[in-house]
């Protein structure tokens, strides 16, 4: 059995091609392959796109297993004309000339991408692009990925969720085959039926992989032991071909999975001796295939890797340095563009131990994954010429140590890594400091105090912005954007008068930097003094500013600061759907640092707009497992939030850790003083008085000196409300004690809003609401007072939850006083039917209680009839007469998760038909 017979059928797959013949054409624009190596994803594609040659335009690339990975690699593959040339303008234009060319290709393409599970951050960002961009394109995208390499936290895992959601892609998983399948297989290779005991062993030892089947009735020797695994079984079948095809297979495993003839020849594999037979014998053997007019491939991945690991230390950088050598002579023989040919070239060089060599091809590689738009990759690259730089007597022309460092530390920024920028840059000034001039440090020291805050380190920030202070000269040009960084601090630090302040004497300037910082600080400024309208100008300046300077930085912090601002602004439409195009830029402009802050927004955003179930699904979370833990508090905050108010304490304490473990000891002030809150009323919710009080006193403290009212007045509601509650749970603590806190507090915040008011600011109307609120609870601490708490559910506006939870205590406050129990009972009946719709469980259970209580029984909601929130709001619309595709446009979600939303209320009600469930829907709302 040593010689491989062909496969001449795709045995045991003709359900999945049969699948994947009906989605081309069709509407469907990607497919996602996955099941575990060797389990038939290739042969599968393969198969496939040998089929619609004839109809359709093939293109094909593979991902790459590098150390540092090869910027848009399966596209440089795929577009090779394309890629070869020097990339130009910003990320998002690059992006688009891929599409271009994909359409352009033919009336009908098809893109296969190989080993999605080793996809570089550039290719998944590219690929999250097309998906979009393609969308109405006559192009079907199929990758294929190894299931068992996708581990939770791995980044191709959220990046296959993510686009699985989408109704324009399609899930093809490859199950191992049955038995029936190990027969059928077998009985190709072989050319004849195959012994029972043959089939049961093969199911026993491949358990229905079809690459290890077929290995193994290749490798088999019909009696004795059977090789266990597949390292074994590939080297056992290598060790029956000759000796020069062995010495040529192993060659080809460090090249890489993919070989060019012209490489091999030229790295003189077998001296003096033809290479055809040796390629001709790995060719009929099954290791090598034929792919393109010139090159060969290794049949499997798996073949690959094997023969790979299966080197010496030392075998294994001989043949490295041989072939980078050969590389760097012949660099036609590389990959295809210039990022990719450099990350090829440092590679070799590096595995080959050649520290010099190394070093100098890193940093070209990186500066090519820069030109390349691939900021993560650069960061890769920089950070191995760094680990090499101290081996190196001599380093490259013009280079030094501080320049590389103060590149890396760029590119690690802007890739969002922000704790290792710090670490990079801190390494800089060190050095800096013994022969640099002031104003060099100075700007180092600027950088860091950037870095720091974008990295949580509020500590570090403000330290090293006093340095960068300190050691700039008067006269320097620098001296201008050091000081457009000192406003921001203030403006990060919510001291907006003073920002806004310092933007305006700024303005105009011809320092792009700080034109950015300028604009940004006045329009956030203006929003949170209570200037709104003002404040949405200058945020549209800047962003019609940073779209011009065409800069990623620009570009993205323009998309955090606006969209975050018209949340404030109580403008939550307009932000989730700014929020939502700042997620989709970041993937074509690469501000990589500002996208976790951007997905906040569009959580906060659907959290003020009710829309729970979304604002708390991960499945669309950025999928960068080495972004900094301080951006993942936009996220978790306000997802806290959420779960506090359904009765989710566990799940909200797991969020809150993880964002003290950043905050803690930082005096961070917006989101500082937020953690603070929900402490509080965590520790409430837990009947820990003392907590929430603790939590209250630590958070005021640093929000009393803010610039703006909304944090302190937050707060002020906050401790109100926990001494009314703290007094509800045990009379025997005293009333007039928890009035006097409660005064305390109020007190303090009249206090700072009158200050504040004084020097020209406004309060927002989420600042109006939390002053009603804190007004209203304190009369829960005297004489109870139902107008306070219709006046806060008048003030409600947008916040749902707080008008149900004003109207349940404006009847709890009816019924101490004796009024009207049927406005009582109508008052509990409106928290009751918010408190379903929102699924607010502690809202529900307080409502109930004060029911059971007062032997009232309010006019009930409808019942849900075991629907989600979600699927009611839905059934809503679907009573309105709505079709699928205006729901999704309504409620801002697929038309595909629309009809599954229906689909699932109908099996629910029992229904038949839409009609039936608009005719339902007319009952319950009667009802």
């Amino acid at each position: 059995m040593a010689r491989r017979v062909s496969v001449p059928e795709l045995v045991g797959r003709r359900a999945e091609l049969a699948v994947l013949d009906s989605l081309l054409p069709g509407d469907t624009r990607l497919v996602l392959v996955d099941g575990d190596a060797g389990v038939g994803k290739t042969r599968l594609v393969q198969a496939f796109a040998a089929r619609v040659a004839d109809r359709a335009t093939v293109l094909t690339g593979g991902c790459l297993q590098f150390e540092a990975d090869l910027p848009y690699a399966p596209f440089a593959e795929a577009l090779p004309q394309l890629f070869a040339e020097p990339a130009t303008g910003d990320r998002a234009a690059a992006y688009r000339r891929v599409a271009d060319a994909i359409t352009r290709a033919g009336d009908q393409v098809l893109l296969v991408i190989e080993d999605l599970h080793w996809a570089d951050a550039s290719t998944r960002d590219l690929l999250r692009h097309l998906h979009r961009a393609l969308a109405d394109a006559p192009v079907l995208v199929v990758a294929t990925c190894r299931a068992d390499e996708l581990t939770a936290d791995h980044p191709v895992a959220t990046l296959v969720a993510e686009l699985a959601r989408s109704p324009r892609t399609e899930r093809l998983h490859l199950a191992p085959l049955d038995r029936p399948g190990v027969a059928a297989l077998a009985r190709a290779v072989l050319g004849t039926e195959p012994p029972q005991d043959l089939v049961d062993a093969l199911v026993a030892r491949a358990e229905g992989n079809p690459f290890f089947t077929e290995e193994l009735l290749a490798a088999w020797p019909g009696t004795g032991d059977v090789p266990r695994t597949v390292r074994e079984i590939v080297l056992t079948r290598l060790a029956r071909l000759s000796p020069d095809a062995q010495r040529v297979a192993r060659l080809a495993s460090v090249a890489g999975r993919t070989v060019p003839h012209d490489l091999l020849a030229g790295l003189d594999a077998l001296p003096g001796t033809d290479l055809g037979p040796a390629l001709r014998e790995l060719v009929d053997h099954g290791q090598l295939t034929t792919t393109g007019p010139d090159s060969y491939a290794f049949r499997h991945a798996l073949i690959h890797e094997s023969l790979y690991r299966d080197l010496l230390p030392g075998e294994r950088r001989a043949a490295h340095a041989r072939i980078a050598a050969h590389l760097a002579e012949h660099p036609e023989l590389g990959a295809r563009s210039a990022a990719g040919a450099a990350a090829e070239l440092a590679h070799h060089w590096d595995a080959a131990g050649d520290a010099a060599r190394a070093l100098a091809a890193s940093v070209e590689a990186a500066a090519a994954a820069v030109d390349g738009l691939a900021p993560a990759e650069a960061h890769a690259h920089y950070e191995r010429a760094l680990r090499r730089w101290h081996e190196v007597a001599e380093h490259p022309a013009g280079l030094t140590h501080d320049v590389l460092l103060e590149r890396a530390a760029e590119a690690a920024s802007l890739a969002g890594h922000n704790q290792r920028a710090v670490e990079l840059t801190k390494a800089r000034i060190a050095e800096l400091v013994e022969e640099a001039g002031a104003e060099h440090v100075a700007l180092a020291y600027e950088q860091l105090s950037y870095q720091a805050r974008s990295a949580g380190n509020w500590a570090l920030a403000r330290t090293a912005s006093r340095q960068s202070v300190r050691l700039v000269p008067a006269d320097s040009p620098a001296r201008l954007r050091i000081e457009s960084w000192l406003m921001m601090l203030d403006m990060l630090a919510s001291r907006h008068l003073d920002a806004v302040r310092r933007a305006g004497s700024l303005l105009p300037n011809d320092d792009p930097m700080a034109t950015n910082r300028a604009l940004t600080a006045l329009g956030t400024g203006h929003v949170m003094l209570g200037h709104v309208d003002e404040g949405v100008e200058h945020l549209r300046r800047h962003r019609e500013f940073a779209d011009r300077s065409g800069i990623p930085r620009f570009i993205g912090v323009g998309y955090v600061n606006t969209s975050e601002s018209l949340i404030w602004a109580d403008r939550q439409t307009d932000a989730l759907a700014m929020a939502r195009q700042g997620v989709e830029r970041a993937t074509e402009y690469g501000f990589d640092i500002y996208l976790l802050p951007i997905v906040g927004n569009v959580v906060r955003a659907l959290a003020e707009l009710h829309r729970w179930d979304e604002a708390t699904d991960p499945t669309q979370d950025p999928d960068d497992p080495a972004a900094d833990p301080f951006n993942w508090v936009f996220v978790d905050l306000p997802r806290a939030d959420i779960l506090l108010r359904r009765g989710d304490l566990a799940g909200a304490a797991v969020l809150l850790k993880r964002s003290g473990t950043v905050l803690d000891g930082q005096e961070d002030v917006q989101y500082g003083t937020e953690l603070a809150t929900l402490r509080a009323r965590l520790a409430a919710a837990e009947h820990r008085w003392d907590d929430a009080r603790t939590a209250v006193r630590a958070g005021l403290a640093v929000a009393l000196g803010a610039q703006e009212m909304w944090l302190a007045t937050r707060l002020v509601a906050t401790g109100v409300q926990v001494e009314a509650d703290a007094v509800a749970d045990d009379p025997a603590a005293g009333a007039a004690t928890g009035a006097a806190a409660a005064d305390e507090l109020l007190a303090a915040g009249r206090r700072h809003r009158a200050e504040l008011e004084a020097a020209g600011a406004a309060a927002l109307p989420r600042t109006l609401r939390a002053q009603a609120l804190a007004d209203a609870s304190r009369t829960r601490l005297g004489t109870p007072d139902p107008d306070a708490w219709v006046a806060l559910a008048g003030l409600a506006g947008v916040d749902r939850h707080l008008a149900g939870y004003a109207r349940f205590r404006e009847a709890e406050a009816l019924l101490q006083v004796k009024g009207s129990r049927a406005r009582a009972a109508e008052a509990l009946a409106d928290a009751a039917a918010t408190a379903a719709d929102l699924g607010a469980a502690p809202l529900a259970e307080l409502t109930a209680a004060l029911a059971g209580r007062a032997r009232l029984t309010p006019r009930s909601a409808p019942p849900a009839h075991g629907l989600t929130a979600r699927e009611t709001e839905i059934l809503t619309l679907v009573g309105r007469g709505l079709t699928n595709a205006e729901i999704a446009a309504e409620l801002f979600i697929s038309t595909k998760t629309a009809s599954v939303h229906v689909s699932n209320i109908l099996r629910k009600l029992g229904l038949r038909s839409r009609i039936h469930a608009a005719a339902f829907a007319h009952r319950r709302e009667q009802a």
